[in-house]
């Protein structure tokens, strides 16, 4: 085993034995009330290797974020390369599907009381989501002047929904959120608007398809 893999794997150890050091702490109480030394004691680990990973306990936590979006980067592209076509709705139901499998973690996250670095945090996973999503689809390249504004309205949206969805107790399905989220954040961005918008084209009504995935919807059992 090489220095670079001994050094890796060291890394990952600790950055584990952080995380559910975190965890079991969060099950006790409130993530305002945990202090950085509690988790360290926890994870059995110096104050400085908390240090060398993260700077406050937020990054910590979001660092179980990252991995949940890992996981629905994995799960999403991997079943498209295995040849199951890959669409707006496919990837914000099985997005929605992760999120209830780790409600628990989400729940946390929610703790945090600064809302920007949450819906920051977001924002950079669903950039990274759509750019790997590009590949596989066509992009929509009326929005690409507006790409920066696109992706943090689609972060606020996402994260007003997530929350609201944890807070009824996920009684909706991961596939009706995943059509929600298609009829609330699709409409708005509908190429034919926006290219009125760009241009002062003629407006094109779409209103059959819209149509159609509200139908879907309302048929769509909790």
């Amino acid at each position: 085993m090489t220095n670079k893999m001994k050094e890796d794997r060291r890394i990952r150890r600790s950055r584990k034995l952080l995380q559910s050091a975190l965890v079991t702490l969060l099950r006790r109480k409130n993530l305002a009330k945990i202090q950085i030394k509690e988790i360290v004691e926890e994870a059995d680990v110096a104050r400085s290797t908390f240090y060398q990973h993260f700077e406050t306990k937020e990054q910590l936590l979001f660092s179980l974020v990252d991995d949940l979006f890992a996981q629905i980067h994995i799960i999403v592209f991997q079943e498209r390369d295995s040849g199951e076509e890959l669409d707006h709705l496919h990837l914000l139901t099985a997005s929605f599907e992760q999120w209830r499998l780790h409600s628990e973690e989400l729940e946390w996250v929610l703790q945090v009381e600064n809302k920007d670095l949450l819906i920051t945090a977001l924002r950079g996973h669903i950039e990274a989501l759509k750019q790997e999503a590009d590949k596989h689809m066509v992009p929509n390249l009326a929005f690409r002047a507006y790409e920066e504004y696109t992706i943090s309205f689609v972060s606020g949206g996402l994260y007003m929904l997530i929350k609201d969805w944890i807070n009824n107790d996920m009684r909706e399905s991961s596939e009706t959120m995943g059509k929600i989220a298609l009829v609330l954040l699709g409409n708005s961005f509908n190429p034919f608007e926006v290219q009125a918008v760009v241009d002062d084209s003629p407006f094109q009504d779409n209103s059959n398809e819209r149509h159609t995935v509200v139908v879907l919807l309302e048929n769509e059992p909790y």
